[in-house]
């Protein structure tokens, strides 16, 4: 069977404005690389490629797909169901499913929503999407776990599917399905992505990740992880890779052991990574560093003492302070995720966040709002205490204000949020560390004059879009 998979687009993310990046959908492309081996298969990345539906209407009417599935974010929920809308206009034969997030945590929601859609694979695809191709083809769909579906106008949940064990039993992504010169960082350096771990034993209330990919953490071994990066340098003209774990370095010795591999092979590649971690020795930052590591993404999440309290959350400013030096110290490129306006929090509270990270002066901070997905502790509580006042799945981003407190409104919340990106990024401390940041990148080798272009319109861009806020 002919199978097409769609990446489809939302409003402008938080990552794409401030960090000029274009991240390809790794998850459809493990998919894709498990349906390859007994079908043809086609991904469409509509924002990388800027298709619209009308492109992609044509590109199903000469495709011809016996199945068709989409990947469903909460905010990328109206643009999935374009999709399987536009498919059925096509051929109300071709069958259509969902994946991701917003699908597996509501999937008889979406299911009563949009009756053009046949069934929701839940949680991890890579085994159930095969199945299900094989049931639509000639099989009883009653038998394959982790997937809800459609069955004589009743909506019918399987058992689910247990977790993949093995993570290196998988193939690689089907990155050759994929427009991998359109991914970008910093709207420059051509950028390759790694998972190499999934699950999250943490368990915030705001985070969907253990819902999905649950709460025990399964990693790739050090050798497994470090031939794919060398595939990817091999196969692929790349400035860099980023992991996009969620977890990446939970395993610390882990972590050294991929360092250890990537020197011992003599792989020059630079990468980063999202550490959920601020215990972070200058030891082990240094050997990042010697291993190619000179972007790390810190998930700082609150800066304010009274939501490190209140999530209690087993790190300290001071302990965040240090960590942020230590890293700036060895030429780490640091982003800082910090979350403002959470539940509790006071105008003071998030002023208090703003100026801490004035003072750490990070390269990137990017500031979200508190966004209550379907699916997590937050939400249910947020719904009980009447704070969703944004109905709008689109506007689920992290960058539009979703919840109202008591202490903060709606407008407070987006005032606080302009505010926060103009004094940071506006000032004369933030424009000298980038061009230091810049400088010492030159230097390095990291940036190369084919890249200043690039870089140039990025920043530009940015500025102007911090002049509309």
């Amino acid at each position: 069977m002919k199978v097409l998979l769609i990446h489809p687009p939302c409003e402008e993310e938080i990552y794409q404005r401030f960090l000029g990046l274009i991240a390809p959908p790794i998850g459809l492309a493990y998919v894709a690389a498990m349906l390859e081996r007994e079908h043809e298969v086609k991904i469409i990345d509509m924002p990388a490629e800027r298709k619209d539906i009308a492109k992609v209407k044509r590109e199903i009417e000469m495709f011809k797909p016996g199945a068709l599935g989409v990947y469903c974010a909460t905010y990328r929920v109206d643009y999935a169901n374009q999709v399987i809308n536009a498919t059925k206009e096509v051929d109300a034969n071709i069958r259509t499913m969902m994946g991701g997030p917003h699908a597996s945590l509501l999937a008889e929601d979406v299911l009563a929503r949009n009756p053009n859609l046949d069934a929701v694979v839940c949680g991890e695809g890579e085994i159930t999407v095969p199945e299900l191709i094989h049931a639509w083809e000639s099989g009883e769909l009653a038998e394959i776990r982790g997937m809800v579906f459609r069955e004589n106008g009743h909506v019918v949940r399987n058992p689910p599917r247990p977790l993949i064990a093995d993570l290196d039993s998988l193939p690689y992504p089907a990155r050759h399905l994929l427009p991998m010169d359109k991914y970008r960082l910093f709207g420059a350096f051509k950028m390759g992505t790694i998972v190499s771990s999934r699950g999250c034993p943490h368990g915030c209330h705001y985070c969907s990740v253990p819902a999905i990919y649950g709460r025990k953490w399964r990693a790739r071994g050090a050798e497994n992880v470090v031939d794919e990066m060398e595939y990817l340098c091999d196969n692929y003209d790349l400035d860099l890779i980023m992991f996009f774990d969620d977890n990446f370095d939970l395993d610390k010795k882990r972590t050294e052991s991929i360092c250890d591999e990537i020197m011992e092979r003599g792989l020059e590649i630079t990468w980063g990574y999202e550490s959920a971690s601020m215990d972070i020795d200058r030891e082990h930052l240094k050997k990042l560093r010697d291993a190619g590591c000179r972007i790390l993404s810190y998930g700082i999440e609150t800066t304010s003492s009274k939501s490190i309290a209140t999530m209690k959350k087993s790190i300290s400013t001071q302990e965040i302070r240090e960590v942020m030096e230590t890293s700036k110290d060895l030429g780490m490129l640091r982003i800082a995720n910090i979350i403002l306006g959470l539940p509790g929090e006071s105008k003071e509270d998030v002023e208090e966040s703003i100026e801490l990270a004035k003072e750490l002066n990070p390269e990137y901070p990017l500031f979200f709002l508190p966004a209550p997905y379907p699916g997590t502790k937050f939400y249910e509580t947020a719904q009980k205490m009447g704070m969703i006042k944004e109905l709008d799945w689109s506007k689920y981003t992290t960058a539009n204000p979703i919840i109202e407190t008591q202490q903060l409104s709606l407008d407070e919340v987006r005032e606080l949020n302009r505010k926060a990106y103009k004094e940071f990024y506006l000032r004369p401390g933030a424009m000298k560390n980038n061009l230091r940041m810049a400088y010492d990148f030159i230097k390095c080798g990291i940036i190369k004059p084919r890249h200043i272009p690039g870089l140039a319109y990025h920043q530009l861009k940015t500025f102007a879009c911090l002049v509309r806020l």
